[in-house]
């Protein structure tokens, strides 16, 4: 009768976490070994390193013999290399979880890592998770004294936003605080936004818009920055870090300001759609489409560099090509003329570098 309790041990160890997988294929003395145990033969004092694989793979039992000697039997090798692939394969969804689980872990250790290196008395504070942004930054805006600068490029503002932005930002311009506001040329489209700058314009907030891309950030005061994440990898998009250090505030106070000279004012209309140049000359938006097509942006790339649909890309080229009375140009052609056009001197400047995920 040949003993199962080798191979039955071998499969329970192999089923609990594959760790006793067997090391290496077999070797051509061990597939010789099995053949001659398959005859009835016995292993000699030089098959010990063979024996050894065969009984790791399963391939070899023992059955009794005369007398209760036992000796060494070939066991049937589909059961057994069954047995081995079914460990295998535990193994490997072992390890492919452990895998997929490691980005996740690493991103929450390095959030923790990263609060536990930059909190207060640094000059500045990573905050990962968003309910904390919003209560900080709301804290922060509460505080406002006599001025708040917002740089917004990610999309209009949405209804909720505007009902809890307007009692808010109405009691910071009651207590004196100059409040200037800067959004993509885009939001000139948006009801939504048009009715939130409608109603806090004479209220006294500034607003202008930019057609080029520009980063997020407000400023409070001189004294408090906020900005986006570029320091922490895997951070959720929503990380946010708050910048007390006087020259990294006025720096982006600074980089605001040409954003802002580069602006044009805006009240709160809505653009009619159907107008395209005014006076015979480019639009801004036209000036920033053509300023991304010089740089190598392809006109997919600039629709989404410039936050506008496909069909805004195309309809823009169009009256460019109307404009300079060449209804065949390329993207190519246009591109040269507008690398020769004194238009292209006339708004220059440098896209600040600092972000905040919460809008104004």
């Amino acid at each position: 009768m040949i003993t199962g309790g080798h191979v039955e041990q071998q499969a329970a160890r192999l089923d609990a976490r594959g760790s006793a997988l067997p090391e290496q294929t077999l070797s051509p003395e061990a597939v010789a070994l099995f053949g001659r145990l398959a005859k009835g033969e016995q292993p000699g004092p030089g098959d010990a390193e063979a024996l050894g694989q065969l009984r790791s793979w399963g391939l070899a039992g023992e059955a009794g013999g005369a007398e209760g000697h036992e000796h060494v039997v070939a066991l049937p090798p589909t059961p057994a290399a069954w047995t081995v692939a079914k460990a295998a394969l535990a193994h490997l969804h072992e390890q492919i979880r452990l895998l997929t689980e490691l980005p996740g872990q690493v991103e929450r250790m390095n959030v923790l890592f990263a609060q536990s290196r930059h909190r207060a008395g640094s000059g500045s504070e990573f905050l990962a998770d968003r309910d904390e942004i919003n209560e900080r930054i709301g804290s922060i805006l509460a505080q406002a004294q006599y001025e708040l600068l917002g740089a917004h490029p990610h999309g209009p503002r949405t209804r909720e936003q505007m009902e809890l932005g307007v009692p808010r930002d109405t009691a910071a311009l009651e207590r004196g605080v100059n409040y200037r506001t800067l959004y993509r040329d885009a939001v000139r489209d948006d009801v939504v936004t048009c009715e939130w700058a409608s109603v806090m314009a004479p209220r006294g907030v500034h607003f202008r818009t930019l057609a080029d891309p520009f980063e997020r950030v407000v400023i409070v005061d001189e004294k408090v920055a906020v900005i986006s994440n570029y320091v922490i990898p895997d951070a959720p998009q929503s990380a946010a870090w708050i910048i007390t250090d006087r020259a990294m505030v006025a720096f982006c106070k600074h980089a605001f300001e040409q954003e802002w000279r580069r602006a044009q004012p805006w009240h709160g209309q809505r653009r009619e759609r159907a107008r395209a140049t005014v006076g015979g000359r480019l639009s801004e938006i036209q000036k920033a489409l053509l300023r991304c097509l010089s740089e190598g942006e392809s006109q997919d790339g600039a629709a989404k560099r410039l936050q506008v649909s496909k069909r805004t890309v195309q309809r823009e080229l169009d009256q460019v090509r109307a404009l300079w009375a060449l209804p065949q140009a390329t993207v190519a052609q246009l591109t040269f003329r507008w690398a020769t056009s004194p238009e292209r001197e006339t708004v220059l400047g440098t896209p600040i570098n600092a972000a905040l995920n919460t809008v104004v």
